[in-house]
């Protein structure tokens, strides 16, 4: 049964990613404050509470993208 996939979600092709590639580097991840939890939300697909919002670090959707991280590291 469980909570039905927001419509973003399914728009976005929200899914698992790869050890490469993942929500946990991308520019519009925010992380949550609680340190028992290893979740975050997404400010494209919403910063609202509950467990429709939540977005697992280790999953990536179609929007990704990690530009701001890679300009830090390349030294840009």
């Amino acid at each position: 049964m469980g909570v039905p996939l927001l419509k973003k979600k399914k728009e976005l092709n929200y899914r698992r990613g790869t050890t490469a590639h993942s929500c946990s580097e991308c520019n519009y991840y925010v992380p949550v404050k609680d340190a028992e939890k290893r979740e975050g939300r997404c400010r494209i697909m919403g910063l609202k509470p509950g467990r429709a919002y939540r977005i697992l670090p280790h999953f990536i959707c179609d929007r990704h993208d990690n530009s701001r991280s890679l300009k830090r590291l390349r030294g840009w």
